[in-house]
């Protein structure tokens, strides 16, 4: 069996959180304002990886897990609700990822935890369990709730073996012991899974996510003009306040808020990739007063535009010299 590998790192900084992450194809937003802190613990085996996250401002999360994988996920701790896929969900929820796009709203002060197993593995651990078939089949993203003794059980034993690679992951290299974690770890999430209802009214959570994706590339759409609020609404044939329950609803903010954030969050990325002055990628983002920008952009990151350029920079020219 190949050797088990844990790593553990810290973040200052959304970026470089996002980096640790590997071939989890994620983007991040941060929709709150303060100063980024992440941590991130990874154990991988043969077919199974196990990870606890900690974020502590309010982040979007989209994008994609490893292909022919499947994923489950809970929240440990948070300073608020988690919306998954448009749908605000309780704490005691499990989130199931296979084949689609993961969508998830995190609170301020969050700690995910979960695993990511081949899709084959698990087939193999739920034979002979047709309840499982919509779980199992198909591209989906659901929160489920799984009953208090399975969801409980679950947690358990995630946080013993994030808890033992943090205190002594020699432990975890015999092989022997690779084997029965992962057993184990598959067998309890078979039944948290069997004995799993829907967490959340489905068809009420997709069409209000519809409307506020569709809402968000009218307004991020490349304009010299972004529309207005008002001429989003008429384009949409919605008014105003359903709009402002949907976005409250779905991401947890009203648009303005929500757009803004998500403006910023793209000049940030940018300054990191694009070989071009602050000025240049504000106006890229339809910024266009640059006092507001730079008020703005530091309320939310804790930092000033210019600060970020000069750290990326300089951690560029550090990794060349190297």
């Amino acid at each position: 069996m190949p050797a088990l590998q844990v790593r553990h790192s810290t973040s200052t900084h959304i970026e470089a959180h996002t980096d640790e992450l590997l071939d989890w194809d994620l983007r991040y937003d941060q929709l709150d304002c303060g100063r980024f802190e992440g941590r991130f613990t990874d154990i991988r085996c043969e077919g199974l990886q196990i990870f606890q996250e900690t974020t502590t401002r309010r982040v979007r999360q989209r994008g994609h897990l490893p292909p022919g994988s499947f994923s489950m996920g809970t929240m440990l701790a948070g300073e608020g609700s988690l919306h998954v896929n448009g749908r605000s969900v309780a704490h005691d929820t499990l989130i199931a990822v296979q084949g689609q796009e993961l969508d998830l709203c995190t609170p301020p002060h969050c700690t995910l935890a979960g695993m990511v197993v081949d899709t084959s593995l698990l087939h193999n651990a739920a034979a002979g369990r047709p309840d499982l078939g919509t779980l199992l089949h198909g591209q989906t993203l659901q929160a489920v709730m799984a009953p208090a003794p399975t969801l409980v059980a679950l947690r358990a034993l995630l946080q013993a073996a994030l808890a033992l690679a943090q205190r002594q992951p020699e432990a975890l290299q015999a092989p022997g012991v690779q084997r029965h974690l992962r057993d184990e770890l598959l067998w309890h999430a078979v039944q948290a899974l069997s004995s799993a209802g829907p967490a959340t009214e489905p068809q009420r959570g997709h069409s209000r996510k519809q409307l506020v994706d569709r809402a968000c590339e009218l307004m991020l759409a490349p304009t010299e003009v972004p529309p207005t609020l008002i001429e989003v609404c008429a384009r949409l044939g919605v008014s105003p306040r359903k709009l402002l329950y949907c976005f409250k609803d779905v991401l947890g903010q009203n648009p303005a808020t929500y757009i803004k954030a998500v403006r910023l969050n793209g000049v940030r990325r940018d300054l990191a990739s694009l070989h071009a002055t602050v000025l240049d990628v504000a106006a890229r983002w339809g910024f266009w007063h640059f006092s507001h920008f730079s008020a703005d952009y530091k309320r939310l990151f804790g930092e000033l535009p210019s600060e970020t350029l000069r750290r990326q920079r300089g951690s560029s020219a550090v990794t060349l010299r190297h």
